[in-house]
């Protein structure tokens, strides 16, 4: 293999079907099957969402080779997709459902599942002999059919039985929800040198040898244990300005046509939108990892920054803490930027140590954006694609068919929730 094949971080791929190992570029974009081609060894794939090769027999015990996870945004709510992965390389930490799709089965029998669980054991081992066999994780979404973009290498911080729902195979079911830390490749200028895997697949080579051509986070990682990860986990620094076209779904995608049905629904009573914006806001808090608690809705009375109440909570026992979280929730048109004058309401409302969350239904100018920022104002901002992608995983979860129907079940509950109780309160729950 040349050792010049890699991926690269967001790079786009051709997937092409059959496949083609010998040519490097397919329609004007690099060959995904070229740069996994190893001669000798069985070509990797991305035919499932979770691929492996055959174990390798090694001097010093079995081992597996490598994983690949892929996430296809083109079939979100499918019988093959009917869940919302969650692939964040920037910022570190990606989450994916596991792949059983039946009720009444042992989620952990799943073909997948158990080989991401067996992982999972060598990933969090104190053993370091033990984390120098596992395999690495390599991440790829699929933004578009034929394509694949590499999205990271990755480990399994941890896993947790989840209920979802999918009414093309029959109902709830029970499945895996894997935490992974996605790992820096800074030394390696944003790529990953397919040797490593190669070498990784080469039965005469024992664990420390195949190891040879790791990334330095994966060395470290091997070296130290999970204490280092929060060291080698991937940041990406910048001043997380995006442009309009960033926060915006495509015309015509299933995120727009979400998007502009939350709108119609809600412009003629935006007071309720904040029932739907609490909720997502839960939904984008909890998809970080972070625990949050739902409080309550505010009455519609000019209430100047605050529509709903939350709370983060950090820790455990002693070692825990409460934040309260002021939300604004507005309804506003899609094609226009929200004013920042409303931003700067919930911010006036935050008292030391609260967190204030903005979610509308259009997106923030580059100018509130940099206020935000060179401010260090502690407010989490949702635009309307991140609502509408919080929505279609809340739907999905739900087991509605219809955004309508979502929307309306949202706001049957929507005069429950509404409370006069002080935002401080919620600390106390």
């Amino acid at each position: 293999m040349n050792v010049l094949k890699r991926f690269r971080m967001g790079q786009l791929y051709r997937y092409p079907k059959p496949a083609q190992i010998d040519t490097s570029e397919v329609d004007g974009l690099p060959n995904f099957y070229y740069i996994v081609s190893n001669p000798g060894s069985p070509s990797l794939q991305l035919e499932r969402g979770i691929n492996a090769p055959s174990p390798t027999r090694a001097p010093d015990g079995e081992r597996l080779a490598v994983i690949l996870l892929s996430s296809n945004e083109h079939k979100l709510g499918s019988a093959e997709n009917p869940w919302h992965d969650t692939l964040s390389p920037d910022e570190g930490f990606a989450r994916y459902f596991g792949d059983n799709k039946t009720p009444d089965v042992d989620p952990g029998l799943a073909p997948g599942n158990r080989t991401l669980l067996k992982q999972f054991e060598l990933h969090t081992s104190a053993d370091k002999t033990k984390r120098a066999s596992a395999a690495p994780i390599l991440l790829f979404s699929s933004p578009r059919k034929g394509i694949k973009e590499f999205a990271g290498l990755a480990l399994i911080v941890g896993a947790h039985r989840v209920t979802q729902y999918s009414e093309k195979n029959g109902g709830f079911f029970t499945n895996y929800l894997f935490d992974l830390a996605v790992l820096s490749l800074t030394e390696e200028d944003e790529s990953l040198a397919m040797m490593w895997i190669k070498d990784r697949r080469d039965a005469s080579l024992d664990a420390v040898a195949a190891n040879a051509m790791a990334p330095k986070a994966w060395l470290q990682w091997i070296k130290y244990g999970s204490p280092e990860i929060e060291r080698i986990r991937r940041r990406v620094s910048r001043h997380h300005i995006l442009p309009r076209k960033g926060q915006v779904a495509p015309a015509g995608s299933e995120n727009s046509k979400t998007l502009e049905t939350i709108y119609k629904f809600y412009e003629p009573r935006r007071h309720r939108f904040e029932a739907l914006a609490s909720l997502a806001c839960e939904s984008m808090i909890r998809g970080t990892g972070a625990s949050y608690h739902r409080g309550w809705l505010t009455r519609g009375t000019g209430d100047g920054g605050l529509d709903f109440v939350g709370r983060i909570d950090i820790g455990e026992g002693l070692s825990r803490t409460k934040l309260v979280v002021l939300g604004q929730a507005k309804c506003e048109k899609i094609d226009a930027p929200t004013g920042g004058v409303h931003i700067a309401r919930t911010v006036a409302r935050l008292r030391r140590g609260w967190v204030g969350a903005y979610v509308t239904t259009s997106f923030f100018s580059e100018a509130v954006q940099r206020e935000v920022f060179e401010d260090q104002y502690p407010v989490l901002l949702l635009n309307g694609a991140g609502l509408a992608n919080e929505v279609t995983k809340l739907k999905l979860a739900s087991g509605f068919n219809s955004v309508d129907k979502f929307l309306e079940h949202i706001d049957a509950d929507y005069e429950s929730q509404v409370s006069s109780r002080r935002p401080e309160e919620v600390l106390w729950d």
